[in-house]
């Protein structure tokens, strides 16, 4: 994007003679200068090119890693494990390679080819992508409609989960696999985010649990387990992980032990302790003024839902995507 950068001033004085004395071509919004190319003689996938023909030598190269079989399949893997699968067939990846080859690089075409793929619809590829932090996070706001007035906290959260945005070395960026973000100590802090957040700990994210249920009350955990399930993980067979799940949420003390577990593994985190800190105990000061009897058992009430919310949102099933 010339048109942005430090070369903007120099093309913008010069005119069409000049710029091609000095070896300047404008194509659309891309500029090719000479003065930059490397015109020593040079072997690219096999071929030889003398380094003299500039812009048309680029054009050439670039002509021919577009269409080298290489291209086609190893895009083909990244949209196969993307959207399949980590380990996608060698079917569909030869399948979506072969698309884009014949449709010339259309990665609609190559959609769409997937989406008709007996791969995509197969029961061992139903649910088996695992989100990452990030994804993670948006989804339980998403699910619980919270309303989020300091995102930065979020921020924080995702990078105590494994996903500090900006800081993966390699400019591919963070790897589309569950063995990446999955281990003991990042499963304990997904589980830590979920009741922190169904508890409303977090700073700056708030939400009603009981409006996601038209505000009726649950009677037992058990009750929310299974109603609470229906609510977040909507189209799902959840029989499997409320069974799972109902011993955790029968232990009063599951908030606790999790915390104590995740403390034991160290993790990177880079918040701000003692603003939390500040923040929880204000918050805390504040729910402990006048208190009444009956504020008392919704307090409860809501504080069992939380904690039920907490652990679905922490569940296997709903890390996947």
């Amino acid at each position: 994007m010339y048109k942005e950068g430090p070369a903007r001033q120099l093309v913008e004085n010069l005119n069409a003679t000049q710029l091609e004395r000095r070896g300047l071509m404008i194509d659309g919004d891309f500029l090719f200068r000479a003065d930059k190319h490397d015109e020593g003689a040079k072997t690219i996938l096999g071929k030889q090119f003398s380094g003299k023909d500039g812009y048309k030598e680029g054009v050439e190269v670039l002509e021919m890693l577009a269409t080298h079989p290489s291209t086609a399949n190893f895009i083909a893997g990244k949209l196969a494990r993307r959207f399949v699968s980590d380990e996608p067939s060698a079917d569909l990846v030869k399948t979506l390679a072969k698309t884009f080859r014949e449709t010339g690089g259309n990665i609609k075409a190559v959609m769409i080819a997937m989406v008709n793929h007996p791969d995509f619809w197969s029961k061992q590829a139903l649910r088996e992508k695992v989100k990452s932090p990030f994804e993670f996070a948006i989804s339980a706001i998403r699910a619980t409609k919270a309303q989020v007035t300091q995102p930065y906290q979020l921020y924080n959260w995702c990078t105590k989960m494994g996903q500090r945005f900006y800081y993966y070395q390699a400019p591919t960026g963070f790897p589309d696999r569950a063995n990446f973000w999955i281990n003991s100590g990042a499963l304990l802090n997904r589980m830590n985010f979920g009741l922190a957040l169904a508890t409303q700990k977090i700073p700056g994210v708030r939400m009603n649990l009981l409006a996601l249920n038209d505000n009726h009350e649950p009677e037992s955990a058990d009750e929310a387990l299974r109603i609470y399930s229906k609510i977040l993980l909507p189209e799902r067979d959840n029989e499997e992980n409320i069974k799972r799940l109902t011993a955790m949420v029968r232990d009063v003390q599951v908030e606790q032990k999790i915390s104590d577990a995740a403390s034991k593994i160290k993790t990177e985190i880079v918040e701000d302790e003692m603003e939390e800190q500040d923040i929880r105990k204000q918050g805390t000061r504040n729910r402990e003024v006048n208190k009444t009897q009956v504020t008392h058992t919704m307090n409860n009430t809501v504080a069992t839902v939380a904690q039920v919310v907490g652990i679905i949102i922490g569940s296997p099933e709903f890390q996947r995507k």
